[in-house]
């Protein structure tokens, strides 16, 4: 378990990842502090809405490169009810009940959201092969394979929660490692210059497992970036 978040900490999370994906400053509009005020007095936990709100910038960005922007935080709405709604139903089937009143099944639940993997997996299957990196190309494709298979076991009931996100690790890690393979030793160098610029401050308070960790998923969220790949798991 962990700590629950206060009212200011979960507010500030919230509007610093916006404008930070927003890549301009903005005030968040009344509606916006609303929206937020709702999903925190409807127990959506922070880290779900970080989530959504990667989500959607992350698919906006493949699909609308350029200047357009997101201006408001109702953008995002739809992905993190959408992942709050898998998170209830995950948890209520752990404890051997409903999520609410529907009852619906946690194995359609989560073959919907493989269902919207599957689509982003497909965005960034088209930016790479646009760009020329047949070798990300031929990776997204085993993954969206892969994904088809898992969604359809999840549906059947043959996967539970735990075994597909166990299986959403490795096509994660496949799908990171392909970007990877993809770089130019331009941007491979480029990719070790920033890592190294945000490590170099916490580097002597940290031990070699959680430095070596962190310089990992630094990485894997810059490969995740300049290659518009989605983070493959039901829940970050």
């Amino acid at each position: 378990m962990t700590a629950p978040v206060d009212r200011k900490s979960y507010f500030r999370a919230i509007e610093e990842e916006f404008v930070r994906r927003r890549g301009a400053p903005m005030l968040l509009s009344p509606r916006d502090w609303s929206l937020i005020e709702a999903w925190r007095g409807g127990g959506v936990p922070l880290r779900l809405v970080l989530q959504g709100i990667a989500n959607v910038f992350d698919s906006f960005e493949s699909r609308t490169p350029g200047s357009r922007r997101i201006n408001s935080l109702a953008y995002c709405r739809q992905e993190v009810e959408t992942l709050f709604q898998l998170y209830r139903t995950l948890r209520a089937a752990e404890a051997g009940a409903p999520a609410d009143g529907s009852g619906e099944p946690p194995g359609r639940i989560m073959a919907r959201h493989l269902g919207r993997l599957a689509r982003r997996l497909k965005e960034a299957m088209a930016v790479a092969s646009e760009a020329g990196h047949d070798v990300l190309v031929g990776t997204l494709a085993s993954a969206a394979a892969e994904l088809k298979r898992l969604r359809r076991d999840a549906r059947s009931g043959a996967a539970t929660p735990p075994e597909v996100e166990e299986s959403l690790r490795g096509i994660d890690a496949s799908v990171v490692e392909g970007a990877r393979r993809s770089l130019s030793e331009e941007e491979s160098a480029q990719m070790t210059s920033e890592i190294e610029r945000g490590l170099e401050s916490g580097t002597g308070r940290m031990t070699s497992e959680a430095y070596a960790a962190t310089r990992s998923a630094a990485e894997a969220a810059i490969l995740r970036r300049i290659r518009r790949i989605p983070r493959l798991t039901l829940f970050d």
